[in-house]
């Protein structure tokens, strides 16, 4: 984000700070500061792709696979292919997470990302009901020579196939293949309970006896025979009380209605009012976001946005 001023880099980095705190409890308030974060930084490839992330992780696969796309026409980075061919799917297109996947090559992607993508294309098969198709792509990898979490995913996808075609023992044992490796790699198999407890520290405090106070037990032995001197005084004596009481009653009245005067400033503000005041500012004049990119880099943009949307159209036509 250094093509953009120290102010807007700032604002677009609180806004997606904000949507990945509220992205498990408010996911419509993350998604309004990701919305708001795109306003500000709209021809920055690193804002559409984080935009991209947080739309997919909210199911929202057509704003998904539009963001990620553009971010990969920016950057010319393939590092989200597989989240766009898995928001193809979302979107109810596997052919088009299959195309994806017929287009790439494996020395471009690298082995892991690659594979990540074969398992996206194993599933658009079973999207289009061709078990048998996913499960002899899925075979032309090898399971050696992955790193630990692709390993695991690709053990995990197999077994979910061949439960598909009906071999639940072969199935099972694949799916206990990868929760060991999952356990020996320290990767996380997917269906974990997370502990709320992880990484908080309980500690236990004895109950302290406190000495008894000596001095205050002598006083108030010697206040006990001041207040039955009082009690004995009379009628009289016991007026003054009453009315200092009175005036006391009154005092707390007026104390107890002062909370309804107070100024409105002076209640708490809530986090999620703070979050929400963030996300709902006004949306940037692009003009003057332009103006913090040389000519050509605009233009440049504003030519690959158009091709995006053309293509865009495009599909939809062919889909009709």
């Amino acid at each position: 984000m250094r093509t953009l001023s120290k102010e807007a880099a700032e604002a677009v980095a609180k806004h997606f700070a904000a949507a990945s705190v509220l992205i498990e409890t408010d996911p419509e308030l993350a998604h309004e500061h990701s919305q708001a974060a795109v306003r500000r930084g709209s021809r920055v490839g690193a804002v559409r792709e984080a935009a991209g992330i947080i739309a997919y992780q909210l199911d929202l696969f057509d704003e998904a696979a539009r963001e990620l796309r553009t971010h990969r026409r920016i950057s010319g980075s393939n590092d989200n292919l597989p989240l766009i061919a898995d928001a193809e799917r979302g979107r109810g297109r596997p052919a088009k997470a299959l195309e994806l996947f017929e287009e790439a090559e494996e020395k471009e992607l690298g082995s892991d990302l690659y594979t990540e993508l074969l398992m996206v294309a194993a599933g658009a098969h079973i999207d289009q009901g061709d078990i048998g198709a996913a499960r002899r792509l899925l075979e032309t990898r090898p399971f050696t020579g992955n790193a630990n979490g692709t390993l695991v995913r690709l053990l995990s996808v197999y077994s979910d196939v061949i439960r598909l075609e009906g071999d639940a023992d072969l199935a099972d044992r694949y799916e206990e293949l990868a929760r060991r490796t999952a356990k020996a790699t320290g990767t996380l198999f997917g269906d974990e309970e997370i502990d709320p407890n992880e990484g908080v520290e309980i500690v236990t405090l004895e109950e302290i006896e406190l000495p008894e106070d000596e001095e205050g037990a002598e006083s108030e032995a010697e206040a006990e025979p001041e207040l039955a001197a009082d009690d004995a005084t009379g009628d009289d004596t016991a007026e003054a009380p009453t009315a200092t009481a009175d005036s006391v009653s009154e005092e707390g009245l007026t104390v107890a209605e002062t909370p309804d005067d107070a100024p409105a400033d002076a209640q708490e503000d809530r986090p999620d009012d703070a979050h929400r005041e963030q996300a709902e500012e006004p949306a940037a004049d692009f003009s003057a976001v332009d103006a913090e990119f040389d000519p050509a880099i605009v233009d440049e943009l504003d030519e690959l946005l158009a091709e995006e949307d053309a293509e865009d159209t495009e599909d939809a036509h062919r889909e009709d």
